[in-house]
């Protein structure tokens, strides 16, 4: 019997690699009746799917995203996207956000750290990774004053609504008030920025030179997503690297002061969790791979966490290796024309806090292993953490 054929999501969402593996083994083009779509699980097919929109359309009718957040980037192709995409890139490139938001991320980061000084025993996730990430994120959307816990929430209320393939109505009401509350805060900062244009990216999709403006509620869903996923990637990648630098002492001493191995650590960590862990995508036209035959509107996960645990194309996938050689070939901002835009501030994170923190602590390690939860977005809900008060760097004595 088909293992695709009756899976839920309540079947991934504690560990869905056993089956990710079968399926890769078995029945690569899955169909599946508990989720309503097919499921793609091999990396080489995974980069197929990826890199021809002519076949997969991003755009789903009824899409979960559209009815939890609007009309978002990633669920659209052509000139729809582009003209998205362009309003928001801007504060997003790479040397923006080293010239923009390096410094303050650093300096965020190790104000966090400072903070731990006199706390032996913390959570890494509530008590450092998550209100890092949030306030990287909201100072460069520009709605500097929400706070972490709003963050936290509406970033909740999202994810529960994208991964609402069991429609509870009670899912639905909590995805309603987060995009309310957004979409308001979102118009007094259009009101703000058309005053006074800042380096952040509403004021760079209020002023894109564009034939047709965005909307204020076209902006609000660009700044929803920003949210579902600009927010849970960083924190969920941050608090898995640092939970691996601790479990292996090599790295624990190597990482955090050389540049080249902490940016490696970085891509092995988003290809061994990969935070987001699929990309949905709609049938264009019929198409058939082997004997199965997908038909025009059938509705589709391109599985990326599968792909970056795939022996066919990772040696050992299942270790934390930032020595492999194929690194920057993993899938956890997907290719093509819906290349993560937050990448590299996602990357500027990581590469900001890790020295932060152990630059700040000495004697970090785990006390307990953590619980990585989830499968459309996947982490740790928490990271129980001790240091050597007495030894904090910088500390007086």
């Amino acid at each position: 019997m088909s293992i695709a054929r009756n899976l839920t999501s309540k079947d991934l969402y504690a560990d869905p690699y056993p089956v990710y593996r079968e399926l890769r083994d078995d029945e690569p083009w899955a169909w599946s009746d508990g989720l309503g779509m097919w499921l793609v699980s091999r990396y080489e097919d995974v980069v197929f799917v990826d890199e021809h929109p002519e076949i997969f359309t991003a755009h789903q009718e009824n899409s979960l995203a559209e009815r939890t957040m609007g009309l978002v980037m990633i669920r659209t192709d052509g000139d729809v996207h582009r003209r998205l995409r362009s309003a928001v890139d801007g504060p997003l490139k790479r040397r923006n956000v080293r010239q923009q938001w390096s410094a303050g991320l650093t300096a965020h980061a190790t104000e966090l750290a400072g903070r731990l000084a006199e706390k032996p025993e913390f959570d890494l996730v509530s008590d450092f990774a998550a209100p890092f990430a949030a306030q990287a994120l909201m100072r460069t959307a520009g709605l500097p004053d929400v706070t972490t816990e709003q963050v936290v929430e509406w970033s909740r209320a999202f994810i529960a609504g994208l991964a609402n393939h069991d429609d509870d109505p009670a899912v639905w009401e909590r995805a309603g008030r987060a995009r309310t509350e957004v979409g308001e805060l979102v118009r007094e900062a259009v009101a703000r920025v058309t005053a006074v244009p800042d380096h952040t990216v509403i004021s760079a999709m209020v002023h894109a030179e564009l034939t047709e403006p965005l909307t204020a509620e076209e902006i609000a869903t660009q700044v929803r997503l920003m949210i579902s996923g600009g927010f849970n990637e960083p924190w969920h990648a941050l608090a898995t690297l640092v939970w691996q630098l601790c479990e292996q002492p090599q790295l624990r001493d190597r990482v955090p002061a050389d540049s080249e191995a902490l940016d490696a650590a970085i891509e092995e960590t988003m290809r061994w969790l990969t935070p987001v862990g699929a990309f949905p995508r709609q049938l264009a036209v019929d198409h058939t791979v082997g004997d199965v035959t997908l038909r025009a509107g059938d509705k589709l996960l391109a599985l990326a966490a599968s792909a970056n645990r795939d022996d066919r194309k990772f040696a050992a996938p299942d270790a934390f290796d930032i020595d492999r050689p194929e690194l920057s070939d993993h899938l956890a901002f997907s290719l093509g024309a819906h290349y993560c835009l937050g990448t590299y501030l996602a990357r500027e994170q990581l590469r900001t806090a890790v020295p932060a923190l152990f630059g700040s602590l000495t004697g970090l390690r785990v006390t307990s292993t953590p619980n990585l939860v989830g499968w459309m977005f996947r982490g740790p809900e928490s990271v129980l953490m001790r240091h050597d008060a007495q030894g904090v760097k910088g500390a007086a004595q």
